[in-house]
């Protein structure tokens, strides 16, 4: 049995995590058409997002940036170690490097300190802060409602 180093191990759970993402970004949906589908895969992309994330900050001892376009290029590959915590479909992002959610919408991150941060899916009607939206928060590790 081969022993790994930890930045190996990390990169492999990452890289594992990063491909069950890309899948969930590609295939969620087609095959999950209606609303409830859609929102299982939100909840499935941002428990996979708050991963990306935990993972960068053991790596690097510091949260990656907070702004969404800032996130994303530090989880693929734009640190330090040029390390790439998560891969994107090219459909994950939009024109301006946004993750965005599978109604278009930009995800939200929001950092309370290093080890608190919220994931936040404006939801079906593309609107911030009502009932439909899709919150993880990284305390709980579970989705929350707002």
């Amino acid at each position: 049995m081969k022993d790994y180093t930890l930045k190996q191990s990390i990169m492999i759970v990452a890289g594992g995590c990063g491909l069950l993402l890309v899948c969930i970004f590609l295939l969620g949906p087609f095959l999950n058409g209606s609303t409830a589908g859609k929102v299982t895969t939100t909840r499935d992309e941002e428990e996979q997002l708050g991963n990306a994330i935990r993972q960068y900050t053991i790596v690097f001892q510091k949260v990656p940036a907070n702004d969404n376009a800032g996130l994303t290029r530090n989880l693929t590959g734009d640190n330090p170690q040029q390390m790439s915590l998560l891969t994107l479909a090219e459909s994950s992002t939009n024109n301006d490097g946004q993750m965005i959610d599978v109604w278009g919408t930009p995800y939200k991150f929001t950092f309370n300190s290093t080890n608190s941060f919220t994931i936040t899916s404006a939801g079906e009607n593309r609107t911030f802060g009502d009932t439909d939206d899709v919150v993880f928060s990284s305390v709980s590790n579970k989705l929350t409602q707002p």
